[in-house]
């Protein structure tokens, strides 16, 4: 007999439980396309250097998923600490900032608020697993495992085409609903 909570949750109920803008439902269609990425390279061990988790699409993007292979082709920028926020984006791309408890540190703030200023469209995500305190995200993951990074790269690709699906599983359109 199998319990219907040993069930894992679909890649839609996960995306509903993002915490997403209002403004963002709206201009995710916006990020579909091509856009540049900036990973904000925050550390999980201070003492021993261990990266967090990297690109979206490294971290969780199958293999055979459309939507990996389309975020994949992304260009990717790394920035850390010590390098300056000021830092030029030569792209008309939309910019897509990856980053993890981004309130938290001033240099992530400093580095937002830069590329904000100097690009059109920009949206913020936040995979930290704390539940308050987002004021530097559009999206808000609570969390970087696998199924998240794979239900956020649908959001952000705007692409269906996950390994679930590959295998048969029939979904509904991903709907995310606007939070605050």
């Amino acid at each position: 007999m199998t319990l219907l909570l040993d069930r894992p949750p679909t890649l839609d109920a996960i995306a509903r439980s993002f915490a997403i803008s209002p403004e963002t439902v709206d201009a995710l269609p916006d990020f579909h396309g091509r856009c540049t990425v900036v990973r904000l390279s925050t550390v999980d061990n201070e003492v021993l250097g261990v990266p967090r988790w990297s690109t979206l699409a490294e971290a969780w993007g199958a293999e055979d998923s459309d939507s990996g292979q389309q975020w994949s082709s992304n260009p990717v920028v790394t920035v850390g600490q010590g390098d300056d926020p000021n830092l030029v984006l030569a792209t008309r791309s939309p910019v897509v900032i990856v980053g993890v408890d981004n309130e938290r540190r001033a240099w992530v703030r400093a580095v937002v608020d830069a590329v904000r200023a100097s690009c059109r469209s920009v949206l913020v995500v936040d995979l930290g697993h704390r539940l308050t305190g987002h004021s530097y995200a559009d999206i808000a993951t609570f969390g970087f495992d696998r199924a998240r990074g794979a239900a956020l790269l649908e959001l952000l690709t705007g692409v269906r085409g996950t390994a679930a699906e590959a295998a048969g599983e029939r979904r509904s359109s991903v709907s995310a609903p606007a939070v605050s």
